[in-house]
């Protein structure tokens, strides 16, 4: 079974050999050729030459062209980015592009053609495709429009606004989902499945209540309906922490996968996702990644795999690698994937 129709099975729940396997390598990719993440995120032949070596080493069921995932669209609209040139720090906005007004009137959407890093990404994201797409799904990685909007405003001044000031919420909400459209669609352009990280969007950081009122709507009737109207099928919906208090409302927003990272209810995913008729990846946590020992991550997959591997829209991964993780630890999880497989009747 192919990568690609093992993962389009899985989106199906229409079951396959095995669970699929799909890390969170961002910063990471770096570490693997030797680089650091300010040098790979603004240099193309970098990050080919890192997607390429993450494909070699840990062979993944999909490939994920992104590395500082928050930032890109956030500099490209007017965002000061800190890049560290002496130290192997994942680049970080320094500095909102919003003044205290929330107006975004002197806003102009960037380009995803010629505006900062985007085309960069974009023209990665076409090379992978074209060397890869038959055998599997190559996505792109886009900013959520609540940790867009924070990087716009400010994390502070935006969830202060969106209780005080709800209309200037809106707009900056609003904006950053423009954003989000049209970079995933020139994804889809070339070929590659946009996924959508916005983990500020998660509780305790945004109630459920305030995720029902601002952030479902923004995905529910536009960003993948718009996606989709041009060609998009596999679109995960990434959101870290404990997401369990607003599940209801991901399945709920048009999302064609969800994310149970780890601390959320798995067994609730699982129920919520098979009834929903939704794809689900479960993640062992970040930190047993990075601190290891490998059979600890090891056990970890095979309690996920235990709970919820026959589950046939089961994807498998892990939150975020840090930077300078061990390999090991993370093919640990491909192992158990493979181990759990082999003892299917």
């Amino acid at each position: 079974m192919t990568k690609r129709r093992r993962v389009e099975s899985a989106y199906r729940l229409a079951g396959c050999d095995r669970p699929p396997f799909v890390p969170a390598i961002y910063e990471h990719k770096a570490f693997l050729i030797g680089r650091s993440p300010s040098q790979v995120c603004r240099n193309a032949e970098l990050l080919e030459a890192a997607l390429e070596r993450e494909l070699a080493l840990y062979d993944p069921d999909m490939l994920v062209v992104g590395l500082d995932v928050y930032n890109v669209e956030a500099e490209a609209a007017g965002c000061q980015v800190t890049y560290f040139e002496d130290s192997n720090d994942v680049p970080a906005v320094s500095s909102a592009v919003l003044g205290e007004s929330l107006d975004t009137a002197h806003l102009r959407a960037p380009d995803p053609e010629s505006d900062g890093r985007m085309p960069l990404y974009l023209e990665v994201a076409a090379r992978i495709a074209r060397r890869y797409s038959e055998q599997m799904i190559i996505r792109g990685a886009v900013s959520g429009p609540v940790s867009l909007a924070s990087a716009l405003a400010g994390p502070e001044r935006l969830l202060m606004a969106l209780v005080e000031e709800p209309e200037g919420a809106r707009r900056v909400l609003e904006f950053a989902a423009e954003i989000c459209v049209g970079f995933g669609r020139a994804f889809l352009s070339r070929q590659v499945q946009p996924i959508v990280f916005d983990s500020r969007a998660a509780p305790p950081l945004l109630s459920p209540r305030l995720f029902r009122e601002f952030v479902l709507p923004l995905y529910r009737d536009r960003i993948f309906p718009a996606w989709k109207a041009v060609g998009g099928r596999h679109l995960p919906l990434i959101i870290g922490g404990n997401t369990t208090p607003i599940l209801e409302d991901l399945a709920s927003t048009g999302a064609t996968q969800l994310l149970c990272d780890a601390g959320a209810d798995l067994g609730a995913f699982r129920r919520r996702c098979a009834e929903a008729r939704l794809a689900l990846r479960a993640s062992v946590d970040a930190r047993l990644v990075h601190s290891g020992p490998p059979q600890a991550v090891r056990q970890a997959a095979m309690a996920i795999l235990r709970q919820a591997g026959d589950f046939a829209g089961l994807l498998v991964g892990c939150g975020v690698v840090a930077y300078d993780t061990p390999p090991s630890h993370v093919i640990a999880i491909r192992e158990a994937l493979e181990d759990f497989s082999s003892r299917r009747p």
